[in-house]
């Protein structure tokens, strides 16, 4: 399974959630090693679909390790004025991605580039952001 938050490829059955939690045999939710986000059980014609859809074609790479995203780019690539929307996070450094988070970037969420230079500026919701390109180029985007 990989987490839709962080990407990260973990196996399903070793990450169910809270371990103490007494709905844990009925919950549904899978809890990812990486990052702790939750999120629900896939179906199994969902995962058939999605490995289906993994075959075909050739991904490109992104960031470290063996991540490898087919579709969209960072949002450092994003012109100014431009929108797009998050598909996922793409770092294995857990402060850089809770800060993400506090910043409420999540997956799903429309971020609009107001300006590159000398420093990235981009709007989530009613929010603008100011980061530093190493921090834009773990924010990964598809455009709209």
């Amino acid at each position: 399974m990989k987490c839709s938050f962080c990407g990260y490829e973990f196996n399903e059955t070793s990450a169910t959630g809270c371990k103490s939690c007494p709905l844990q045999a009925n919950c549904g939710q899978i809890k990812c090693p990486h990052c702790g986000f939750e999120m629900p059980q896939e179906n199994l014609v969902w995962k058939w679909f999605r490995r289906r859809r993994r075959g075909a074609g050739a991904g490109r790479r992104h960031g470290q390790g063996k991540k490898v995203c087919t579709e969209g780019m960072t949002l450092s690539e994003l012109e100014p004025g431009k929108e797009a929307i998050v598909s996922h996070i793409d770092t294995g450094n857990k402060s850089t991605l809770n800060k993400i988070m506090a910043l409420g970037i999540l997956p799903g969420v429309r971020v609009t580039m107001i300006q590159k230079f000398p420093t990235f500026v981009f709007q989530v919701g009613n929010t603008r952001v100011t980061a530093d390109e190493q921090l834009v180029n773990t924010i990964m985007i598809q455009k709209t």
